[in-house]
This record gives C-alpha cells, structure tokens and sequence, in this order.
C-alpha cells in the first residue's frame, strides 16, 4: 500500500490492523519485510519521514552525563539528539553498514561478568543470523567464531592460542555508503498489499487493559491532529531510548510505566566507546609495534568489498584475566618515525632486539565491554519535548569493573601479541583520561533486558515483555549484554526471529 501521512488522516482515525509496529528503523522494517505478502493487515507508525527533518529530530533532544570513577564527568548534551534519526529508516540513514555476529561467549553466562548470559546460545540463533546477512546483502559467518563464506585472506593469529580474529564485512544497506541499496530496503515493504506504512504518527501513550494487555496506542502529529491505533499484537521497535522512553512515559494505567513492574526499564544501559590511540594519546606513544612479515590485510578495515577481521582474546583468556570482551582493530596506514627518546622509540627497539625484523608501527582502537549496570540508566526529565512528552536523560556511569577490564584487556593483548611473537603493544592512556579518550557510538543497548526470569528484566525469550501479552520489543534494546560488534546484524536476526514467532502466534500464513 502507498505510504500514508499521519497528518493528512482526519482528526481522531483509528488505524487498525493484526500487527502493529511502533518504528520504522532497521528492526522495525525488517519484522515488516517478514509479513509482507502474508495474510496479516501489518501497520507501521514511523515519527517522521522518508528522509530526516530538523524539527522531527529535536523530538530525541535530552541530557547525558558520561561518568566513571577518577574521571571528570562528560555532560554531553547533545549525544541523544545526534546519534540516531528519526526517520523512515532510522538511524540506517547514517549507518555505515559494519556487521558481524555476536562472539560466542557474548551470550554466555560468565561467572567473573555479573548480570551476563542470554536465554539462547549463537548456535541457536544462527539459522536468523544467516536470513539477517541475506536480507543485509552480507556474506553468511559461520557458526563457530571463525571467517565468513568466500574469505581467502589468512588470519595471522593460532585458532588455539589466546590471540584471535573475529570477522566483521560491510553491508551496502547503508545510507551512506549505497543510498540507493538502503533505500530499496527502505521502501520494499511500503509497496506490499498488507503493510500500511504511517509517517510523522508519533506514538505518544501505551494505553493497557485492567489484565495489563494493551489496549490502543496514543497518536499524535506535531500539526495537533490526534489519533487511535489498535492491534492484537504490537512490537516496540523505537530504539535503545526511546523504547525504555516511552514505556516509562506510558503511565497513565500504571504509575512505573508499562512492562516496568520489577523497575528493569531503562536499566543497564550499555554503548560501544572507542578508545582511538590517535586521539587518546598525543604524545603519540601508542601503537602496535609488528616485527611479523605475515601479510596484515585481512585487518584492513577500509576495503567495502570484502570481510576484514579485528583482534580479540580468546574466551579462556578473558576468563583467566576475569574481563570483558575486548577488540582492538588496526589503522595499516604508515606512521611517523618515533621521536629520539620517546616510549615508542623505546619499545621499537626492544622489539627489534627480541624479535629482530624492523617494526611495522601502526596505529589502533580499542574497545572493551562495559558490565551491565543497573545504574546506568535513562530516565525521564521535567523537561518536555514539542509533543508534551518528558524528554529521556541518560545517566551513563561506568565502574571500577570497567576500568578493570579495559586495563587488563590491553595487558592481555600485549602479552598476547608478545607471546605469539607477533610484536609488541604500547599502551599509555592513563586511568583518569579514560573517559575523555572515549569516542562514544550510536548503539544503544540493554536497556529492556531479556531475561528468563521476570524478576531480572523486560522481556522473555521470545522478545515479549513479561507482563504485558501483547507487546514485543524489537531491537538492541533487549540485548542482555552488549559484545563488541556493530549491533545490526544480531538486531535483525531477532527481528526476523520474533516475525517468525509472530506469524506462528496469529497462524499467518502467504
């Protein structure tokens, strides 16, 4: 069906249909590509249009504070209003198309990691994982950690050892990188009989039932027209924020919002930082000094066209240093020469006298696991936004356990590196700069856990939030931990998992 304007619809219509989707970002389309051509009437309520506008966007205007223990704290305000749109498409608009699976121990409950473990393994999700590289235009990764299909590029790192490569392949469902493969993803489900897109509708209010069912959504367009959308089954699908956002903000059945009985919602809030040695460092002591003359072009991050890899630590090494996942991923172009004296002088020698080559000497950026925080949280402020509704505030705190991990990962690397005789690694970033090294991304995870036990999160399993039967959420809100990958494809394997259990709960059928 044609895409609809919302503020075009005569006051007060009720939109109607067996599914509705709250969001038209990536997951929120891709549940939509799944019930396209099914017997099911799909509606879809996006905030704004095709393409992004200013005045829809100041609509995710917000506070943040970023802090962790020894560091100043970050008030960046303007991070909730920058790292996402709000647009057909969503943040798609602006993504760059990295993917990969999670790693395996990503959805592990690990002893040493509190509040870790999914209710399913990558094993269980790979046959999502294989339909979600389809749907991206990506090549299939296998089951185990190792190298996607068609990779002929040798990683230099021993599958055995405590040094691995975990891949990562660019997908051109990108808005930035191939407008027009994004918006072929875009558009596809808006031209199915079944799918009834509706732009600038802005869901505003959950509204429940007295058995805590909901019962219609509030809708509004910023022109002051009002509308009713009803449903047997609705999908959240608006985002790490502003789903918690406006489950907090739907209060008018339930004093603590919807799906907020055991107060999970908003709760543990967790985003990618990059540490870029670059940036973080401007004595310029840090790098990778390589004495290998293994070919390093698998670690290219640059080229589109093929899968590249970065550097993790085995799940028995991150064990036995009691951390996080961690990633560190190479800059393979050239360097200046070290300064006379510097540290990094000082560490190409003395990896040119232990392992004898003349040091390669590039740069990198590290990333490691946040622990999920019930501290760290988004909330509601007294400030409104242009449609009455409380703007979210995030308060963003690390702890001591994260500084732990990030600090013991990079010794873990060095040794790693060292002991397979692949070179040396300079790490100089003290403690209390952490947080002003950080390069915050624009994923937003956690912050409507999944969990098996109702008591411990949101949603169960199946994405359905616990104590509401018709609502799902969709997205990276649900994810209980975070990993270090780019969180789209495993966003999209739940999306087309859920439109899978969707269509077994309402017997559709093409």
């Amino acid at each position: 069906m044609p895409v609809a304007d919302a503020r075009s619809l005569p006051d007060a219509t009720r939109i109607e249909g067996d599914i509705v989707i709250i969001g038209g970002g990536i997951a929120g389309l891709s549940i939509a590509h799944e019930l396209a051509g099914t017997n099911a009437r799909v509606v879809l309520l996006e905030s704004g249009g095709p393409e992004p506008d200013r005045e829809i966007q100041s609509l995710y205007d917000g506070g943040c504070v970023i802090s962790g223990p020894g560091n100043r704290d970050w008030n960046f305000t303007e991070y909730l209003g920058t790292s996402r749109v709000r647009a057909l498409g969503g943040s798609g608009h602006v993504w760059g198309g990295k993917c990969g699976p999670l790693d395996a121990i990503d959805f592990a409950e690990r002893s040493w990691r509190p509040l870790s473990g999914w209710p399913f393994g990558r094993a269980e999700l790979k046959p999502w994982y294989d339909r979600a590289c389809d749907r991206l235009r990506l090549p299939r990764f296998p089951a185990d950690d190792g190298l996607p299909e068609g990779q002929a590029l040798e990683p230099v790192t021993d599958h055995q050892g405590p040094l691995r490569s975990s891949p990562r392949a660019y997908s051109p469902v990108s808005g930035r990188a191939d407008p027009a493969a994004f918006a072929a993803f875009r558009d596809a489900p808006g031209r199915a009989e079944n799918i009834h897109i509706h732009t600038h509708a802005n869901v505003t209010g959950i509204r429940l039932k007295p058995d805590g069912a909901v019962d219609h959504l509030e809708v509004r367009c910023l022109t002051g027209t009002r509308h009713v959308a009803c449903g047997r089954l609705y999908i959240l699908a608006t985002g790490g924020i502003e789903n918690a956002r406006l489950m907090l903000a739907s209060n008018a059945d339930r004093p603590e919002g919807v799906g907020n009985a055991t107060g999970w919602v908003g709760r543990c809030f967790q985003g990618h930082c990059t540490i870029s040695t670059a940036d973080a460092d401007p004595r310029g002591d840090a790098e990778v000094a390589f004495t290998t003359d293994r070919d390093l072009s698998l670690y290219d991050n640059q080229p589109r066209d093929r899968a590249h890899a970065v550097f993790v630590l085995s799940p028995e090494a991150q064990q036995g240093l009691g951390v996080g996942n961690c990633t560190l991923t190479l800059s393979l172009r050239p360097k200046a020469a070290a300064a006379a004296g510097s540290t990094r002088a000082a560490v190409e020698q003395t990896a040119s006298a232990i392992e004898g080559p003349v040091p390669r000497r590039l740069d990198y950026f590290f990333m490691s696991e946040e622990a999920p925080n019930p501290d760290s949280r988004i909330t509601l402020s007294e400030r409104t936004d242009a449609l009455g509704q409380p703007q979210a505030h995030l308060e963003w705190r690390y702890t001591q356990t994260d500084w732990d991990s990030l600090t013991g990962s990079a010794a873990g690397f060095a040794r790693a590196l060292g002991a397979q005789g692949l070179g040396r690694l300079c790490w100089p970033v003290e403690p209390e700069t952490l947080i002003a090294a950080f390069g915050p991304s624009r994923h937003h995870m956690g912050t409507t856990r999944m969990s098996v036990d109702p008591a411990k999160g949101v949603v169960d399993a199946d994405c359905r939030v616990h104590d509401t039967p018709n609502l799902y959420i969709a997205g990276s809100s649900v994810f209980p931990t975070s990993g270090l990958v780019n969180p789209t494809l495993t966003l999209t394997a739940l999306a087309i998992r859920l439109a899978d259990h969707l269509k077994n709960q309402l017997g559709i059928a093409r």
